[in-house]
């Protein structure tokens, strides 16, 4: 089954351009200000906006908070997101195959993590199937994302279910910051290719436009045994934004894409409808799917003003011999005012409805195959100024879902800033991550294997409708300083505590003439019947060596301890900590050399996994870049430079995972 939604290349998209006729004028090179001449009190100053849905300075946030920018992204040589994302400390990101990953924050990685929330300019990209992230529908143009916002900790409070580890807020520009013209070419070693071509312009004298055509290809990675893996990934992305001052009070924000992938994988299935076959196999992955989002704000005074967000997204996935199709449409409204010189509140009231259809795969049922489920959700969060030098922020967000009913999700944050260069601050919160259809509704067969009398056995495994929500008490404490005009530093340190973590508990076997032949069934069952602590913490600094330099270090630790409640008989939850690397380390160095040229380099080192059988290693990217005057640049970008090639992450349940191999590429970039 192939989804044609998109023509395969964006050179379509220029017709578009010329048949639109609307004024503009040349693309100005990003806004972002060259970092190793920005200023460290200005990185400080940054202004955020996913901590607490409000604008606020960084140095003043009661979070954990990474934020990586535009020059961060041009300088990284990254071609996708999840590569950016590896520069964010405390954020795990393992290639698994071609097209997928496994990208956690703070522990419990794995395919679909289900403890981070990912949002793109406010809409939602987790899939409530099993809540994680299918990173490779997340396509946004690098050149256009104005910043990512990364929350370290709970995020619940203002964002609502499965902000329990973190929050990846991906912020794309303004159109009014992208008039003219940006094409952008790279190709290079494994078949790897990539083509942006976008324009933009006014809309009279109150609007403005960009619509944009990406095309990705990236050439298949090596299997375990060293020949080729079938993981080929082609993607096809076209899209618009636009942007109005309706009024010197008024904004109105609405953009959309279309998507259309192709990919490959080997996976290893126990075929349902022809028991009790095992096999394993190369089957591809086509998705389609589109999104369209319209939001309006007002501001009356500098701190009073509401926004009304809505959001409609729909795609169908084809992947392991199944379909699923997915709408959600979303609808937030949130009021920031202050109350007195001491209070600032911001609260908001949201509504979400989401219906599936998931049809069989090879070794999955969904029962029932289609479900609509309705979000309701309230917050409040007021930030109390006890005086000029420390600050209060209290909160909690009411959701109701409908697996478990009400949930509350309460949070506590105090800021002392005892100087301007300085803050310390500490919070407590309590996040929750709702049950999603894979945990009630689905069934896998597992394996089969011989027993007695020539009969076989089938192990499979079902979720439960009696499943509770997950829940995390998370305690986090952090500084930040300026120490003078040259060094800055973040610390950050955190003790979450979790309960309901997922189980799988066995049963007694019996014999099942469903689905046929008849077999001896050997049932286990999702379950939440443990319990988990994780601590650790992060740090990170930016050293302006001199003018023309700046380093960049960063290092993460983590200590996960799972193990049942009484009355489990769960063997495998205790081994979680196995699966995420107890050590993280990173330094990055940009370099402006003379005649335009700049020299940005990053080595990584990830921490061993013995859960997976995986060691520790080692991976260097580096990016050589000229500016050929204002509107032109070329780079030269090595990935994965130290080894031929090694594994990120093991197995995804049935899915094979891959090698990721040393790659070179070249990229042309040009706006008019």
């Amino acid at each position: 089954m192939r989804q044609k939604f998109l023509p395969t290349r964006p050179i379509t998209f220029l017709a578009i351009l010329v048949l639109l006729g609307v004024k503009t004028g040349a693309q100005a090179p990003s806004p972002t200000p060259d970092l190793t001449v920005m200023s460290l009190e200005d990185l400080m100053n940054v202004e955020v906006t996913s901590v607490s849905k409000k604008e606020q300075k960084l140095s003043q946030a009661a979070a954990a908070v990474y934020v990586i920018t535009q020059e961060d992204i041009r300088r990284s040589g990254a071609i996708n997101i999840p590569d950016v994302l590896r520069m964010a400390p405390g954020v795990d990101v393992a290639q698994i195959s071609g097209h997928l990953w496994a990208i956690s924050i703070r522990g419990f990685g794995e395919r679909f993590t289900d403890k981070v929330l990912v949002l793109i300019d406010g809409r939602s990209v987790y899939t409530p199937t099993n809540s994680g992230v299918n990173w490779d529908q997340q396509d946004v143009p690098l050149e256009d994302i104005e910043r990512i916002e990364v929350i370290r900790g709970p995020g619940g409070t203002v964002w609502g279910a499965n902000a329990v580890n973190g929050v990846i807020n991906i912020i794309t520009k303004s159109a009014k910051t992208t008039h003219g013209g940006l094409i952008t070419a790279a190709a290079g070693s494994n078949g790897n290719a990539q083509e942006l071509v976008q324009y933009g312009g006014a809309i009279g004298p109150k609007g403005s436009y960009r619509v944009f055509g990406n095309y990705v290809n990236v050439g298949n990675t090596t299997a375990v045994d060293g020949t080729p893996a079938p993981d080929n990934w082609h993607t096809s992305h076209g899209g618009f934004r636009t942007d109005w001052d309706i009024s010197r009070r008024d904004a109105l924000t609405v953009q959309g894409d279309l998507l259309g992938i192709h990919a490959g994988d080997t996976v290893s299935e126990t075929f349902f409808n022809a028991l009790p076959l095992q096999a394993t196999l190369n089957t591809k992955t086509t998705v389609g799917g589109g999104n369209l989002l319209a939001r309006w704000s007002r501001t009356f005074s500098p701190n009073s003003d509401i926004s009304i967000q809505s959001y409609y997204d729909a795609y169908n996935r084809y992947e392991e011999g199944g379909l699923e199709n997915r709408k959600t449409f979303d609808l937030d409204f949130h009021h920031h005012f202050a109350a007195g010189p001491r209070n600032d509140i911001v609260w908001g009231l949201g509504y979400r409805v989401t219906g599936d259809n998931l049809g069989p795969e090879f070794s999955k049922i969904f029962t029932p195959q289609q479900r609509t489920d309705h979000l309701y959700s309230a917050f409040i969060q007021d930030e109390i100024r006890a005086t000029n030098l420390l600050r209060l922020t209290l909160g909690s967000k009411v959701e109701h879902n409908g697996y478990t009913g009400v949930e509350f999700e309460p949070s506590a944050q105090l800021v002392w800033t005892p100087t301007k260069r300085q803050a310390v601050w500490i919070s407590i919160a309590r996040a929750i991550r709702q049950p999603a259809r894979t945990d009630t509704d689905i069934q896998i067969a597992l394996a089969t294997f011989p027993v007695d009398n020539g009969n076989f056995a089938l192990v499979e495994l079902s979720g439960s409708r009696l499943r509770a929500t997950e829940r995390v008490l998370a305690y986090q404490l952090g500084y930040r300083a300026q120490v003078n005009k040259y060094l800055s530093f973040d610390l950050a340190g955190f003790s979450n505590h979790y309960s309901n973590v997922q189980t799988t508990e066995s049963g007694d076997p019996f014999f099942s003439a469903s689905p046929g032949p008849p077999h001896l069934l050997v049932p286990l069952t999702f379950e939440d019947d443990a319990h988990a602590w994780t601590y650790g913490g992060e740090a990170f600094a930016h050293w302006n060596v001199i003018r023309r330099w700046r380093i960049s270090p960063g290092y993460a630790f983590i200590h996960i301890n799972a193990n049942p409640d009484p009355g489990s008989n769960d063997t495998m939850v205790a081994g979680l900590g196995g699966v995420t690397p107890h050590h993280k380390f990173e330094v990055r160095s940009l370099l402006n050399l003379p005649h335009n040229l700049d020299l940005d380099s990053a080595f990584y080192y990830i921490g061993s996994l013995p859960g997976e059988g995986l060691p520790s290693y080692g991976r260097f990217d580096s990016r050589l870049g000229w500016r050929a005057g204002e509107h032109t640049e070329f780079s030269v970008v090595g990935q994965n430079l130290l080894t031929p090639r090694h594994s990120e992450d093991g197995d995804a349940f049935n899915l094979s995972h891959t090698q990721i191999k040393r790659s070179v590429y070249g990229k042309i970039t040009w706006r008019f």
